[in-house]
């Protein structure tokens, strides 16, 4: 399971990279970076909790 949310993680990242030098206009980047940030910072808090 935590390998999984691992990769997961990895993807956000990978995802957070296209947001930060994509075309869309600077406000709708920087939403979409933040959504991105709150989504793995959930993802870590989840996998503080698997043993």
């Amino acid at each position: 399971m935590k390998a999984e949310l691992q990769e997961v993680m990895n993807m956000l990242r990978k995802l957070q990279g296209s947001i930060d030098f994509g075309a869309t206009p600077a406000a709708e980047r920087e939403e979409l970076a933040g959504d991105v940030s709150d989504i793995m910072d959930a993802l870590f808090e989840a996998m503080k909790k698997i043993p």
